[in-house]
């Protein structure tokens, strides 16, 4: 019965997830939506998702292994930062906030899944130094995206920095001891809620245990 629920869900969350991409590509710009981490990151979670379903549709034990697990926090981990800059710095910033896409791929999508973690995986399934590969993701991007806003300058739709996708990357504008300043910001609260999340996640377990039987 457990098992019909995730799946279900899990295929409800890949539908949102695809629906959320489609529409940010298909009404807003085309490909070049891809140089938002927002967009880039709703992708993995979509795409991962659909491996998990594949998953569970062909195995009995596959869908939940230690790797598999370590793996998921990091793209909940990769899929929340976009919910949580979103919501702190750039929706008061935003003109068209009020867009199906837009809840979709900042709220629903990202919420859905950070429940989909919590609720559904093993506890006690990560190690230490987790948390500080969960910050590739981020790290890889913000190298992508300086690259593009200095040396590459591919146009990137509706942003009000292009070449660069959000203002705090904005060198030429601001500088850079301000670029710095906000990644370093980012970086630490990424870090910061990585390992809360990982103490989250194995607190749980260990409470369990000392429940009577």
């Amino acid at each position: 019965m457990k098992r019909n629920v995730i799946f279900y869900s899990r295929m409800v969350l890949f539908m949102l997830g695809f629906t959320g991409v489609y529409l940010e590509i298909t009404k807003h710009g085309g490909l070049g939506m891809l140089m938002y981490y927002t967009v880039l990151s709703n992708m993995i979670v979509t795409a991962f998702t659909a491996y998990l379903l594949y998953l569970m549709a062909r195995s009995e034990h596959r869908w939940q292994t230690q790797s598999l697990f370590r793996l998921k926090g990091g793209v909940t981990m990769c899929i929340m930062i976009t919910c949580v800059i979103y919501h702190f710095m750039l929706a008061p910033l935003a003109t068209d906030f009020y867009r199906l896409e837009n809840f979709l791929c900042h709220y629903i999508v990202p919420l859905w899944f950070l429940a989909d973690t919590l609720l559904f995986d093993k506890r006690s399934q990560y190690r230490w130094f987790d948390p500080i590969a969960w910050t590739s993701v981020p790290l890889i991007y913000l190298a992508f995206a300086l690259f593009n806003g200095l040396i590459i300058k591919w146009s990137i739709p509706g942003a009000k920095d292009s070449p660069f996708a959000y203002f705090f990357l904005n060198i030429p504008k601001y500088g850079w001891p301000y670029v710095l300043q906000w990644s370093l910001k980012i970086f630490i609260g990424y870090l910061l809620a990585g390992y809360s999340f990982y103490g989250v996640m194995s607190f749980s377990r260990r409470q369990k245990r000392k429940q009577p039987s």
